[in-house]
Order: structure tokens, then sequence, then C-alpha cells
């Protein structure tokens, strides 16, 4: 009984060497290589987007517009004085 038991007890302790093993060196890797392609996406996605959006408003502000309309005057807040 004491052989049988051991030779268990070595039979579970290389199962699990082996699941650790293919779990670190197979799965892993993909999950991180499949997030990591998610993450590029959506990164590329937005910045793409966003720079077309900036180049179309610089070509139509700058058609539409002068600079002369652009100019703001800001008047100082005048404050009650007792």
């Amino acid at each position: 009984m004491n052989k049988k038991n051991i030779l268990i007890s070595i039979g579970v302790l290389g199962m699990g060497i082996i699941l650790y093993k293919l779990l670190l060196g197979l799965v892993l890797p993909i999950a991180l290589f499949v997030s990591l392609r998610y993450v590029l996406k959506f990164l590329l996605k937005d910045s793409d987007s966003d720079s077309v959006k900036e180049v179309s408003q610089i070509f139509s502000s700058s058609e539409s517009s002068s600079s002369i309309d652009n100019i703001v005057e800001i008047k100082p807040i005048e404050e009650d004085k007792p």
C-alpha cells in the first residue's frame, strides 16, 4: 500500500508540473499576444481618426476665416469700490 501511495503522489506531482509548464509556455503567451493585439488596434484606431479630424479642421478653418477674425479682446473686470 505504501508503494502505491508514493506512485500516486509522484504521478500527481508530475501532472502538476506538466500542466504548469503548459500554462506558462503555451496558454499565457497566446493570451498576452491576443490582448496586446486588441489594445494596439484600439489605440491605433483612435489616433488615426483624431489626426484626420485635426487635419480637416486645419484646412477648413484656414480657408473660411482670416487671422483678424480670430482675435478676441478681453476686458478687465471692474470692481465696485465702496
